[in-house]
Formats: structure tokens, sequence, C-alpha cells
């Protein structure tokens, strides 16, 4: 019986014993959906994935490869192929990582991204042709040794600019794992140019190695980077770009008409996203692969090498080169000109 002096009279113990079931019962309904519903958003695989184009225009097949951390944290974990523009890797979560790109005959992509866990964390990005071919580095005697619970795999690698760097990576995509190879001999941590000579993997695994699964590729401190090789490992075994365009050439192809329609409508916004974008901000002076540019022609000097910032200076820099910076030789009066105008007005 309920009293006139406070509301609370009303309850009663008996009563609470008779509501204490539902009350129990509503309680494990809200931590059985609370926990679920946690599971669910976190539970999702995470991937990287992307689509690769040529600079000058068409898809490219190549290589990707991940690494966990920082840009050059040099821990190599994933990896995949890009087949006709497209690739997409599962990761080990959100965070951090490293994406690097490389097609035979282009000049490789580094970037640095952070990655939504349970996601599918996607990118667009364009590879500029590798001007100097010649120049890249070269894998000769691929071998895979057998052991008791091992397999050692070799690559003898050269590079005619002798500035290998640390990237000399090796790709399983039975599984989806990413390496870089032992240097040949003792290298210090900063190193920057590597030894040429027999890089090595020592592969741990419970089945027998199918080198039909191996794909590998080296990268100079110039961004140039060897032709993709799988099996059989020599020039049968080269991946080529194969531009949706060019066939099954290694670069862009288009007849005098579409080129010059290029250079009739070029614009230094277009060449400057197609071709720097991939290492240099264009709204930042922060370092990206190499230093941003904002702001590059109310400088005195050029940030890296120091000399002079004038047109004549920057034409030169972007036909020949600088210090781990490809020459772009392969663009046109036009699109040199269109994208030093660009820089004028960050």
């Amino acid at each position: 019986m309920c009293c006139d002096q406070s509301p609370y009279c009303c309850f009663s113990v008996p009563r609470f014993f008779k509501l204490l079931p539902v009350v129990r019962s509503t309680v494990f309904t809200l931590l059985f959906f609370l926990i679920f519903f946690s599971r669910t958003v976190h539970a999702g695989d995470t991937f990287i994935s992307g689509t690769v184009r040529a600079a000058q225009g068409g898809s490219l097949n190549g290589l990707v490869f991940i690494e966990k951390g920082r840009l050059y944290s040099k821990d190599f974990r994933h990896g995949g192929l890009i087949k006709n523009g497209q690739f997409s890797v599962r990761v080990d979560g959100g965070g951090t990582y490293g994406i690097h790109l490389y097609a035979t005959g282009y000049v490789y992509f580094p970037l640095g991204i952070q990655v939504e866990g349970g996601n599918d964390n996607r990118g667009q990005y364009k590879l500029p042709p590798n001007p100097a071919k010649a120049m890249a580095p070269v894998i000769n005697e691929v071998t895979f040794n057998e052991g008791s619970n091992a397999t050692r795999i070799t690559l003898l690698v050269s590079d005619p600019n002798h500035d290998l760097s640390h990237q000399v990576l090796a790709l399983n995509i039975s599984t989806g794992e990413g390496f870089r190879m032992d240097p040949p001999g003792f290298v210090f941590p900063f190193t920057k140019n590597y030894p040429e000579g027999i890089y090595t993997l020592l592969y741990i695994r419970q089945e027998k190695v199918d080198p039909q699964n191996w794909y590998f590729v080296a990268a100079d401190n110039k961004c140039y980077n060897s032709p993709v090789l799988g099996s059989p490992f020599s020039a049968d075994g080269i991946v080529p770009a194969k531009t949706t365009r060019g066939g099954s050439d290694d670069t862009p192809t288009g007849s005098d008409s579409e080129v010059g329609v290029r250079e009739s409508t070029v614009s230094g916004l277009t060449v400057f996203t197609n071709n720097c974008s991939m290492c240099h901000y264009a709204d930042s002076v922060k370092t990206k692969v190499g230093p941003g540019l904002k702001g590059l022609y109310s400088l005195d000097r050029t940030p890296v090498r120091g000399n002079p910032v004038t047109d004549e200076v920057i034409r030169k820099q972007i036909l020949e080169g600088g210090i781990d910076m490809p020459p772009y030789s392969h663009l046109t009066e036009n699109e040199v000109t269109a994208v030093i105008e660009y820089l004028k007005i960050l």
C-alpha cells in the first residue's frame, strides 16, 4: 500500500524481486547488441586498393608493395599484382603505410598514406615514363634453392648508375607477402646507395615453393626501377606495362595528331598532377618525397640544390633531373612551359 507522504513509499521489496528478471534480461540484451555491433564495425578486413595509369593515358600492369609504418621504413610486408590498372592488397588493419608502385619502363611511385581500418582505402595514381631506361637497375640469375624447411632465393642485381636503393623486392602472389631482400654483406642502417651483387631471401615455408608465384623488382635512388620480372626470370618473364592504347609496348603511344592536341590543350595543373605530384606537394612546403613547392618562385634559391629560382634553372632541372630526381625529358616544350607557369602561382 502506498503512503501519502512520499511517492517512493510505493516501492516495495517484493515488487523489486518480481521486476528483477525483466531488468536483468534488458541489461543482457543491451550488452549483446553493444558487443555485436562493436565487433561488426572492427572485424572487416582492411585493404589498400587503387587505379594505376600512365601519365599520358592508359592502364598499367606491374607490382605494388606495401610497407608498414612511415614511408621508407623498409618494413615491407604485403604486395600484389597490378592488372589492367587495378590492384587490391589486404593489410594488417589501419595506421600509417608506405605504398610503392612499379611498372616496366616507368618511374616508380612512392607515397605515404594513412589507412582506415576495416575499409577499402582506394586511391588513383599516375606514373610517368622512364626517360632513361638504359639507366634502370637490372635483375639477373634468379635461383630457388630448396632446404629442409626453407627456400633460399637469390638475385644478381646490377645498376648502371651505381645508386641502387634498398628496394630489391620479392612478391609471393599466392600469399600476398612482400619482402625486402638482404643485400650482399653488411650495410649500415642509414646507407643510401646499396651495393650491387647477390641479394638473398631465406623464405621459411610449410609447403614446396612454386617459382611461378614469385615476382621481383629493384629500384634506384632516382626512382628508376628494373623491369618487373616473373617466371621464367629471363627476358621472357618481363611483365610489360601494356597501356590500353599502346598494346604490348612499355610506354604510351599516340599519333602525331594526338600529340598535337595534347600540346595545344596543355594545362600546367594537369602536367603537375600527372608528373610531379607523386613527389611534391603543390599546397605545402613539407617534404613528400621531394620538397614541397608552394611559394617556390618567392624564394631566392631552390630548396635542395640552392640554385637561383629562374625559368631557365627550373626548366633545366625538369628536363635533366637533379639530386634523386629523374629527368622528365619526355615532356614537350609546351608542357614544360605550362608547368613552370603553374609553379609561379603556387
